[in-house]
């Protein structure tokens, strides 16, 4: 397809992607979610900057426009409300028929209605560090998994609430979390989800007291996660590797070597980790990991 009649923003963000427009498809939107997963980190090291930098924007998370600038400038991503609101404003520039849906308390989602799965929804998530490479069928599918190195996840009907669906996430066949529910009938806009940005912006909040970066390498069959100053290998047979990272200039290696994301700025993110009382250092640094 043409690039003619796309906003500047939509072909820098594809360009991101290493990919071209294409009609909406199941195996195009695939694409994307693969694409997304391995070019575009989960991390809050941009979240901490923009926490620092809040009194120049009136706005919660990046619009779109400088979300795409950052991602080309300083290999920025995001955590779940800035990915998949971004991906959200993608999808429909590319006329894909979506919207938002709520999980939970805390984290948001997006469905999406194809031409050529008529009378159904999928899944598309791309900001909750998960393997979710392909939109998930789980209106007709309900033994769906979504599995890659060690980790599950799967979207079932709820035992109690009717209509409703359960997010179950696994590490290595146990069960690690599963208080995630939705209704795919339940559409919500980006202003209903400001509040739960908001405080999720406040110090105190879960990735407001951590560092924390995640991404998928599909090219050498693993996935990479930094905690702190934890870095995690994960491999696609389901082997793993731990290093505990002593300083900003090891973890700084670490991104730019093993994630191939070297203009993140994450001295400047542990900078504002520090100023609200936070060493990623410290041997009882509290995490989270979802």
């Amino acid at each position: 397809m043409s690039q003619i009649g796309y906003p500047a923003w939509v072909i820098r963000y594809l360009e991101r992607l290493g990919l071209a427009p294409e009609p909406p498809s199941y195996e195009y939107l695939s694409a994307i979610c693969r694409a997304h997963l391995s070019a575009v980190p989960f991390e809050n090291i941009s979240k901490l900057i923009y926490y620092r930098n809040r009194s120049r924007s009136t706005a919660p998370i990046p619009p779109v426009e400088l979300f795409v600038d950052n991602m080309m400038r300083f290999d920025f991503g995001g955590t779940c409300y800035t990915l998949n609101s971004r991906l959200h404003l993608l999808l429909k520039a590319l006329g894909f028929n979506c919207y938002l849906v709520q999980l939970g308390n805390d984290h948001m989602a997006v469905l999406v209605k194809l031409p050529d799965l008529p009378g159904e929804r999928v899944y598309v998530d791309c900001g909750a560090a998960a393997p979710l490479f392909r939109p998930v069928r789980f209106e007709r599918d309900v033994q769906n998994l979504s599995s890659f190195a060690g980790e599950q996840v799967r979207l079932v009907p709820d035992q109690k609430q009717k209509g409703y669906y359960r997010y179950l996430r696994y590490r290595r066949n146990e069960l690690i979390s599963n208080e995630w529910l939705f209704h795919p009938d339940e559409r919500k806009t980006f202003a209903q989800f400001i509040p739960l940005i908001e405080r999720a912006n406040q110090p105190g909040a879960s990735f407001m007291r951590v560092l924390r970066c995640q991404l998928f390498q599909l090219d050498k069959r693993r996935s990479l996660s930094l905690l702190n100053n934890v870095f995690t290998i994960r491999y696609e047979d389901g082997s793993d590797f731990q290093l505990l990272l002593g300083s900003s200039k090891e973890i700084r290696r670490v991104l730019a070597e093993d994630f191939r994301l070297p203009r993140l700025p994450v001295e400047e993110a542990i900078n504002v980790l520090e100023s609200l009382g936070i060493d990623i250092f410290a041997p009882t640094a509290n995490g989270a990991n979802r």
